[in-house]
């Protein structure tokens, strides 16, 4: 979720030096089909509109705020804070075709650094050097 915050504010505040992105979703209708269909549930569209519909309601009801408003891809064309994208290639969580369509449609400066391992695996030393130039040079 904070690679996902970053991203639904880095196109309102230009102060930001810059951004690391790991594993965030484009949508929230994406990141349910995908997890539906990790999880092997075969959800018609219908069935999943409604599902979801019902969850909005909920977080509303109980969180004030629209799950739906949780859309990071429609925010990156307009965001230009440098940034260096990341995912693992085995995620099974948050599917890293999503980073490839957020890194594929963000406006700024961009990297895109994919990994071995999944959602959860602890990053290289590699990756962790890359963040620290990134840093550097961002700075």
């Amino acid at each position: 979720m904070g690679a996902v915050t970053a991203l639904l504010h880095g196109d309102r505040d230009p102060s930001i030096a810059g951004m690391v992105i790991d594993s965030a979703f484009q949508d929230m209708r994406t990141l349910a089909t995908d997890l539906a269909q990790q999880l092997g549930f075969r959800i018609p569209g219908l069935m999943l509109s409604a599902v979801l519909g019902m969850l909005r309601l909920s977080v509303k009801s109980r969180a004030h705020f629209d799950i739906f408003d949780l859309e990071p891809i429609a925010h990156v064309d307009q965001t230009y804070i440098p940034a260096l994208f990341t995912a693992a290639r085995g995620d099974t969580f948050i599917n890293p075709r999503n980073t490839d369509a957020l890194f594929e449609k963000y406006a700024g400066d961009k990297n895109l650094v994919k990994v071995d391992g999944n959602h959860n695996t602890t990053r290289p030393k590699f990756l962790m050097h890359s963040i620290a130039i990134f840093f550097v040079n961002t700075l």
